[in-house]
């Protein structure tokens, strides 16, 4: 373990510490740093910090840079929502809280761990703590997530995927009116915030289409397909609308009557690379989502 003390300059004043350390040590993850709060190994002026604190001029900040444990992947016992399987893939109903894979600080709860349990063994990948895993989505992120059960399927998935030959759909509940439009701004990291992704001419190229669905009150229910694979697309898109996620403390207003962003993987499409059939697949919506919907006065 190794340590660094800094002290907080003028122009840092009220910047969220954790942000603040995510830029002063970019070659540690944003998630790593996240673990140092959770083990108490950030203070400020000798006391525990907590990593929502904003900075003031002045405070000595100090980091212990403790170790990761040793992250391994273990069944777990938790049912798996299966809305299709065959002999070479798995197609489930991811919910909102669940992560895909272990990583730091999210060690437990995961897809993966789950589907292990289910099928006792599956297709190595280059990560071991990834065996089987197609794609991700983000832990607050509920919806379809498919899965390799063989090592043909895997490798055939992957190039799916990065050839864009799987055709997926969102829904999300949005803040005001998103109306129906198409989005070609390119997405990148935010050059202030590295927790954050933005919009801007630098980054990649992102297009996502947007369809009105239905407007209540002050609120959108709306249909996102995105034609790239970039991180946080689809919120970030929805922010640059003017019209972010229900829920999305990141790019939109902060709510406590939310518990995560309400953004659903409500279907994907695609050709079965082995039987050369159509497969559409659509989930319902996680009870939250439609009870949310539900009580929005017309």
């Amino acid at each position: 373990m190794s340590n660094a003390t800094l002290t907080i300059q003028k122009d840092e004043e009220n910047k969220r510490l954790d942000t603040l350390l995510a830029k002063r040590f970019e070659k540690h993850s944003r998630s790593y740093i996240q673990y140092l709060f959770e083990e108490d190994c950030v203070l400020v002026n000798q006391k525990k910090a907590k990593k929502r604190a904003l900075c003031k001029e002045g405070d000595l900040v100090e980091v212990l840079f403790k170790q990761l444990p040793d992250i391994k992947l273990d069944p777990e016992d938790i049912p798996l929502d299966i809305l299709y399987e065959d002999g070479d893939i798995i197609i489930c109903n991811k919910p909102a809280g669940m992560v895909t894979h272990p990583a730091p600080g999210s060690y437990t709860n995961t897809f993966a761990g789950a589907l292990l349990f289910y099928l006792k063994s599956l297709p190595e990948a280059d990560d071991p703590l990834r065996p089987g895993i197609i794609h991700r989505l983000d832990k607050e992120t509920s919806g379809i997530i498919i899965a390799a059960k063989t090592s043909r399927a895997l490798t055939a998935f992957q190039e799916m995927f990065a050839e864009r030959k799987i055709e997926k759909t969102y829904h999300a509940i949005c803040h005001g009116t998103l109306k129906d439009c198409s989005v070609n701004a390119p997405i990148g990291r935010h050059p202030r915030n590295r927790q954050m992704m933005t919009v801007i001419t630098t980054g990649k190229d992102a297009l996502t289409n947007f369809t009105l669905l239905e407007k209540k009150n002050g609120w959108s229910l709306v249909e996102a397909k995105p034609f790239t694979g970039r991180t946080h697309q689809i919120r970030v898109h929805a922010k640059y609308q003017k019209a972010p996620i229900a829920g999305d403390g990141v790019y939109g207003p902060k709510n406590r009557a939310f518990n995560r962003q309400l953004l659903h993987a409500q279907k994907i499409v695609f050709t079965h690379p082995f039987t050369e059939k159509e497969i559409s697949i659509t989930a319902p919506y996680p009870t939250d989502f439609a009870e949310f919907w539900d009580k929005v006065e017309r």
